[in-house]
């Protein structure tokens, strides 16, 4: 708030009043000043102790020179002036505004002491304070300077106001908020421990839970609910949400999906074959790592007639990517099952059989236990649903 306008303004008052007091002082000098009068003598006095910066003994002679005319104005505007001086004096201290404030108390329009009190507090930034004295002396003086700085004041103090009643809105929006993810997300784990999947799936596609899901636009957010550490970091067991319906329950570490997890996507297009999509396994650095299994269930209606209503690939995953021995067991739409074992690497499925694949774009990968039907790729990359790029 500091303004150089004003302090020039200040310091040109000031100054101003200096010159007057000594003129007042020469004035005094030679109205006053003879043998038979009292007063006069007692206000030379004052003036040559003003000369010699002795504020407080100036003061007290033109104190008692009041006593023979308390309503002297002239001698009142000496006593204010004297009161400047000290108060410049004393620098920025309580005991300099306390002589600011007698000046005023003299010589009440005198804009010099209240725009010296409000560079103290300026420095000291006290705004109520400011206020105060400004509001006071715009009051006495109409100083539209004084009001301008006390409405700018204001003004500032109403917009950091509305600004903090908005951000404590906020703060209860996103509080209330929170506390409804929370409330899902505890109904969530709590079905998870009852370990009944298939009752977690039907939960997950319940609209709340998905609309849950669809706040989330990015894969570093995510919404928990579980253990926490003492530092506030998901430290041991617990459930989040993440963004395309994606739910995890299981192990954290220092905020991290690690130890033993299941992670689970029941919700997809109407067009898709898929109804839901489960890993259960291994977790390190926040992603499937190590041994795990991941069931995939298709709606039979939108599968071909050869085709697997239920798939559950078992095996090794490196960064959510099937790596290493595989092996997949299927329930065709027939009625029939089908096992295949095969080896993939960072998510590519190994070639097996330079045969033909009989499907155009694929390579055989593997054959069934029994012979009769092939596993096939194109090569795209095989894994967790949710990591496959």
């Amino acid at each position: 708030m500091k303004n150089n306008t004003v302090l020039f303004i200040i310091e040109a008052i000031i100054g101003v009043a200096i010159i007057a007091g000594v003129w007042m002082g020469v004035y005094y000098a030679g109205t006053f000043n003879s043998p038979d009068h009292r007063m006069g003598s007692i206000v030379a006095r004052g003036n040559e102790l003003m000369e010699a910066e002795n504020y407080p003994e100036a003061i007290a002679r033109y104190d008692e020179a009041l006593e023979y005319e308390p309503e002297n104005e002239a001698v009142k505007a000496a006593i204010a002036h004297a009161y400047i001086r000290l108060g410049s004096s004393l620098g920025n201290s309580d005991e300099a505004i306390e002589a600011y404030n007698n000046a005023i108390t003299y010589d009440r329009a005198n804009k010099s002491a209240y725009w010296a009190i409000y560079n103290i507090y300026e420095g000291r930034q006290d705004e109520d304070a400011i206020i105060d004295i400004l509001t006071r002396g715009y009051e006495a003086t109409q100083d539209e300077n004084m009001h301008t700085i006390v409405d700018n004041i204001q003004i500032e103090r109403a917009r950091l106001r509305a600004e903090e009643e908005e951000r404590l809105a906020r703060e209860q929006e996103q509080a209330a908020i929170e506390a409804a993810h929370n409330d899902l997300l505890m109904r969530l784990y709590q079905c998870f421990e009852e370990g009944n999947i298939d009752k977690v799936k039907e939960m997950v596609r319940e609209e709340e839970f998905v609309e849950l899901s669809d706040e989330i636009v990015n894969k570093e957010t995510s919404y928990y609910y579980g253990d926490k550490g003492d530092d506030g970091t998901r430290n041991g067991k617990g459930v989040a949400a993440y963004m395309d319906g994606y739910y995890y329950y299981g192990d954290f570490a220092n905020d991290l999906r690690e130890g033993k997890g299941t992670w689970i996507r029941a919700v997809y297009s109407e067009t898709s074959a898929m109804g839901s999509s489960i890993y259960e396994g291994e977790w390190l650095n926040d992603m499937p790592n190590g041994k795990g299994t991941v069931t995939a269930n298709y709606y039979a209606d939108r599968v071909s007639s050869g085709g697997m209503t239920k798939q559950i690939i078992s095996g090794s995953y490196k960064d959510g990517l099937e790596n290493g021995s595989m092996s997949l067991s299927g329930t065709l739409k027939s009625g029939g099952s089908v096992r295949y074992s095969y080896k993939a690497s960072e998510g590519v499925a190994q070639k097996s059989d330079n045969g033909d694949s009989g499907v155009s774009g694929h390579y055989i990968i593997a054959k069934s236990e029994d012979g009769s039907s092939n596993l096939t790729s194109d090569g795209s990359k095989r894994g967790v649903e949710g990591f496959i790029d």
